[in-house]
């Protein structure tokens, strides 16, 4: 378990408890999709334009008057068409994460709704007074919101 829940102790039950550190776990899930389709978006911007300043001065400067040229010289060269696939490579892997990264994104949020839905049972009468506790710590060790339901 991680640190929080050690504060939890006394606050909270043990269904409780497993209820955060799931959340916790799906946060951490949906952070890690959504920083590498990050990394793999601008990687892919930076490739592509490499790409295109490649192509413009091997292929369009020396083959500029005519396009029939500029193709046959792009398709007969086979170290541009294996860039061209490595770029057709890294944009299938960025719609794979952009998927993935949606999927945890929707995960996270509906599970953080469930629990807000369902504070008034979770956090009975006696225990109702240290409930904002345990939402300040989500909110500043883990940057997940439990007073509201909107993102």
């Amino acid at each position: 378990m991680d640190k929080i829940m050690l504060t939890l102790d006394e606050q909270v039950d043990e269904a409780t408890k497993r209820m955060i550190q799931h959340l916790i776990e799906k946060k951490m899930k949906y952070d890690h999709y959504k920083n590498t389709h990050f990394f793999i978006l601008s990687f892919f911007i930076l490739y592509c334009l490499t790409l295109l300043f490649i192509c413009y001065t091997l292929v369009i400067v020396p083959n500029g008057y005519s396009i029939m040229n500029s193709i046959t010289a792009l398709l007969g060269t086979n170290h541009l068409i294996l860039l061209f696939l490595m770029a057709v490579l890294l944009f299938g892997a960025l719609k794979f994460y952009f998927e993935k990264k949606e999927k945890a994104e929707t995960e996270f949020h509906d599970l953080r709704c469930e629990i807000i839905e369902k504070s008034q049972d979770i956090w009975n009468e006696e225990h109702w007074p240290s409930r904002h506790r345990v939402f300040d710590e989500m909110k500043k060790k883990y940057d997940i919101n439990l007073y509201y339901e909107s993102k």
